[in-house]
């Protein structure tokens, strides 16, 4: 309600991210929905509470709107179990589809199968380097876009423990359901649940903080369905052999925001002023794009636009304050500003 930080950063990737998705999903080269949206509201249950937070906030009709359980309902195809946001421009895409068809567009090389096991500067150049010290690769910027990979590779270069970061493993359940046709719009809220076709739902997601199991489990599946259940009221198959399912880890930060921007310096010039990350120097050509959390296909249309601009030294898409607010020196910034005197 107070249109912090996080709210700016959220909302301005989430209109990025619906005028990079919406397109390929409208032309079927990728699966996916951009139709609509519905986020259960838990705290605000009285809908003119809600009406007096957009009118507060100015925000539009066109990004969002409230509705009374009875709308919200009739939207979803289901019956809901309270008021809940509209965002039209919302909706679901298929990950890997996505990734396949953005990696297809020309100029774009891709190296798959290969480990990276190190980083060294060279004359103007960064190289990436193979298990035996070989340079797989060399270029004037790099961008680690590589998760809980990323810190790994910087350790080298003298930046111990960069950053307070935590991995949680989750889990996602999908499968046939008698009525997964009437929902029309992903429902979110405690976890998710949207129609992938005729008959089929996919709900989700577990949360698991430092699981490192890759199996797809049958405890979380009975997660996954008791939250459908709250979220909607839908049921998925009895028959748990039908159920199907797939685990990741979601890597973030103690804030939890990502970590997108030039990497500061490692050893900052002795009298170097630190409260102010604007002012640090950074490290010629490396950036670093993480962290993106349970939020990765809404952010990272805007950090890659952030990050490629301050690379090329072209107009970023966010304001300063964003920027400085998912910076990779952030902790640093703090720590000065803590310091007394």
């Amino acid at each position: 309600a107070d249109d912090g930080v996080y709210a700016r950063l959220f909302r301005a990737a989430a209109l990025q991210a619906a005028m990079e998705y919406a397109p390929a999903i409208d032309a079927r080269a990728v699966p996916g929905q951009a139709t609509g949206l519905l986020r259960l509201e838990t705290t605000l249950t009285d809908l003119g509470a809600m009406q007096a937070v957009l009118r507060a906030l100015g925000l539009p009709a066109g990004y969002v709107s409230a509705l009374s359980r009875e709308q919200a309902s009739q939207r979803a195809g289901v019956p809901l179990p309270g008021p809940a946001w509209f965002y039209p421009g919302g909706g679901w895409v298929s990950p890997a589809a996505w990734v396949r068809h953005a990696l297809a567009k020309p100029g774009i090389q891709v190296i798959l199968d290969v480990a990276v096991h190190g980083l060294v500067r060279s004359g103007q150049d960064w190289c990436v380097q193979g298990a035996n010290g070989q340079t797989l690769a060399r270029a004037p910027i790099v961008v680690l876009a590589n998760a809980a990979g990323a810190a790994p590779l910087l350790v080298p270069l003298g930046h111990d423990d960069p950053w307070p970061l935590q991995r949680t493993r989750g889990q996602v359940t999908h499968g046939p359901a008698s009525r997964a046709s009437n929902l029309k719009l992903p429902v979110a809220g405690d976890g998710y649940a949207l129609a992938l076709g005729p008959g089929e739902i996919l709900c989700g997601a577990t949360r698991q903080l430092g699981d490192e199991d890759t199996h797809v489990r049958e405890a979380d599946h009975r997660l996954n369905l008791a939250r459908l259940q709250r979220l909607t009221g839908l049921a998925l198959t009895a028959d748990s052999a039908a159920l199907q399912g797939r685990t990741g880890w979601r890597l973030q930060a103690d804030d939890r925001l990502p970590i997108a921007g030039a990497m500061p310096l490692a050893c900052m010039p002795e009298g170097q002023r630190m409260d102010q990350g604007r002012l640090l120097p950074r490290e010629p050509g490396l950036f670093v794009l993480t962290a993106l959390g349970a939020r990765g296909l809404s952010l990272a249309p805007l950090l890659a636009r952030l990050v490629a601009a301050q690379a090329t030294g072209t107009p970023w898409p966010v304001e300063q304050a964003l920027a400085d607010a998912v910076d990779p020196a952030r902790w640093r910034v703090r720590a000065a500003r803590q310091q007394p005197g």
